[in-house]
């Protein structure tokens, strides 16, 4: 018995609902391929995307290679193991969590659209801020802190720091010079790669900042009134002698 034959009309609906399908397909495929990266590296000579995990996974590979004293090369295989990219962007992104491209490492998300209390814990952090100061512990080793306080702290900052509301925590790399920045850039761009994950809202260091809110635009130069102070009140002021990093309320 022969199966019953379409109509004019069914095969036209049915010749329109595959041509809809069809499109479908096409738009979500063009929309995946032209969606801005999550993350993004940019050195002189390369520019590598990678999807937040792949920067979260790239990130915590480096991190234990810079807190042994690894050098590039090593991070760079940490990379390659991690992400399987090819040798040239393995080392982009090993050069930039390394410290060696400031600023090279960017990524677009953090921060976070659920509310925290406000309560402080005996260190005088908010539960994010405290995740992310025993997370850089894990990370790098015993780097030195603060900006935090039993009972909080209400002094030594500028107007409406997050160090006033406990969430906020500094991490010093003194004195300045090339290798604490480096290890400053380290640090830094490993919080940006680890922002979503971690609630971080902003991440200030050598006087750039990246923020969660224009994560899009990478970081930007960060601009604080100088007039009138004293280099060593400057190196504070301008980040360049702690990475400050302060995560979602």
């Amino acid at each position: 018995m022969e199966p019953p034959r379409l109509t004019r009309t069914q095969r036209r609906i049915a010749a329109t609902v595959a041509g809809l399908l069809v499109l479908g397909v096409l738009v979500l495929t063009w929309v995946r391929l032209n969606r801005p990266a999550d993350c993004t590296v940019r050195t002189p000579d390369r520019v590598v995307q990678l999807d937040q995990r792949e920067a979260e996974r790239a990130a915590v590979a480096v991190a234990a290679v810079v807190r042994r004293g690894g050098s590039t090369p090593d991070a760079t295989r940490a990379v390659d193991r991690a992400l399987r990219l090819s040798s040239a962007d393995a080392g982009a992104v090993a050069t930039a969590l390394t410290g060696h491209a400031q600023a090279a490492l960017s990524c677009r998300h953090g921060g976070s659209s659920v509310s925290e209390s406000d309560r402080l814990d005996a260190r005088g952090l908010t539960r994010r801020a405290e995740a992310v100061r025993r997370d850089m512990l894990a990370a790098f080793g015993a780097v030195p802190m603060g900006g935090f306080a039993p009972g909080g702290v209400h002094t030594g900052h500028m107007p409406g720091s997050a160090h006033y509301e406990g969430r906020a925590v500094d991490v010093f790399f003194r004195p300045v010079n090339a290798a604490n920045k480096t290890r400053g850039w380290a640090l830094a761009q490993y919080l940006v790669a680890e922002a979503d994950r971690l609630a971080i809202d902003t991440v200030i260091f050598d006087d750039r900042i990246w923020t969660a809110r224009r994560g899009g635009e990478g970081w930007r130069d960060y601009h604080v009134d100088t007039s009138g102070m004293s280099p060593e009140v400057v190196r504070v002021l301008q980040h360049r002698d702690h990475v400050h990093v302060d995560v979602a309320d």
